[in-house]
């Protein structure tokens, strides 16, 4: 297997550097539980609005780890590439795919850029993991539908005593002047003397556009306790912003001699902005197909990859599709936050159902609550 990384490591991304017990079941699959180990574990999510501040652990599942974890990108995603090598993969470092190689109408290699030449990756399949970059994706045929939500985000380091606190910090109310939008704030616990701290902001309300995230940002930092020391003072990296596509928005993720895997394909969690988990989970079902056609000689259209997401993710993702939409007006964002707010067991429900931590097997009310929304959500209006 070759990768194509067109960056040379390690290099930063546009993330909040969040691992929810997701992922962190992901990263254990990967063989990588040891150093999982040394990172910056979190028990849950702190969750602040409306006047009040609640603390929701994790929920204890069978299915998940009881933790999530930080780790920034730039560390990340250098550790998960190095156990790729390790295990035999080949990575390519500033090697720029620039299109796709057909051959008959089956996408049958690469066209790549690597040290100013230009050279040909012929390869039996190709996964398309570039992210929001779209350019190759476009080549491909595939665009996101631009019906569904998409999300804005921006996020700094900053020097904080705060690197160690144990949580997950969410902020509810994000507001551009008086009026509060669909989105949230966040400060994670890095754990090296620094924040991860940040605001994403939803396409689902209407004046986004009008929206400068810089503003957004510093107007959320402006209100953090002072005793977190998040402020102008204190940040130690620049702003990197970027987009988030969500949804499952570019469909079908599969195509002649090609699957899309990750925040390529719009697998990103519509409720809460996450994509490192389904980055890892849809490139290890996408693997799993792909050895399947390599050992049987199957037809290269992998439609079965398209339909395995579908199954797994279909029934939550219009779930999520939904809430975006409702809470993409402001009134009833506010509402719903002020009202969820006073109620610990709601918010709890919140956190499983929105992090997509659902059990194999249905126990207790917070799972079946989510076994009930996923089946009201397939409800035509």
């Amino acid at each position: 297997m070759i990768v194509c990384e067109k960056k040379s490591f390690p290099r930063e991304k546009t993330c909040g550097d969040g691992l929810t017990p997701r992922a962190v079941k992901m990263l254990e699959a990967m063989g990588l539980g040891a150093e999982l180990d040394t990172w910056e574990k979190v028990k849950g999510l702190r969750v602040h609005a409306a006047g009040r501040t609640l603390a929701l652990e994790w929920p204890e599942l069978d299915d998940f780890p009881g933790f999530g974890l930080v780790k920034p990108r730039r560390e990340l995603d250098q550790i998960v590439l190095d156990n790729a090598e390790a295990a035999g993969a080949k990575v390519l470092y500033e090697t720029q795919v620039v299109e796709p190689l057909w051959d008959g109408g089956v996408v049958a290699g690469v066209v790549a850029k690597r040290d100013g030449e230009t050279e040909t990756i012929r390869s039996k399949w190709v996964v398309c993991a570039e992210g929001a970059a779209t350019k190759f994706s476009r080549l491909l045929g595939r665009e996101r539908d631009l019906g569904y939500p998409m999300g804005l985000a921006i996020r700094q380091y900053f020097c904080s005593p705060m690197e160690h606190s144990g949580w997950f910090e969410a902020y509810l109310e994000v507001r551009s002047g008086p009026q509060a939008l669909p989105g949230y704030g966040w400060v994670f616990p890095v754990g090296d003397g620094t924040v991860n701290a940040g605001v994403g902001l939803l396409s689902s309300y209407g004046g986004w556009r009008s929206v400068n995230l810089h503003d957004l940002q510093k107007n959320f930092i402006s209100i953090l306790p002072p005793d977190w020391e998040v402020n102008l003072d204190t940040v130690c990296s620049k702003p990197r912003a970027g987009r988030l596509f969500m949804g499952a928005s570019v469909w079908p993720p599969h195509g002649p001699g090609f699957v899309l895997t990750g925040d390529a394909a719009g697998m990103i969690n519509p409720c809460n902005g996450e994509g490192i988990a389904y980055g890892y989970e849809t490139g290890r079902i996408a693997a799993r197909h792909l050895d399947d056609a390599i050992r049987t000689g199957s037809s290269p259209s992998l439609a079965g990859y398209t339909r395995e997401l579908e199954a797994v993710y279909g029934p939550y993702y219009r779930l999520g599709r939904k809430f975006v939409a409702l809470i993409g007006h402001p009134v009833l964002m506010e509402k719903f936050v002020s009202m969820a707010m006073h109620s610990k067991p709601v918010m709890s429900f919140a956190l499983t159902m929105l992090g997509n931590l659902e059990d194999e097997r249905a126990h207790g009310p917070g799972q079946r609550g989510m076994k009930f929304m996923k089946k009201l959500a397939e409800i035509k209006p």
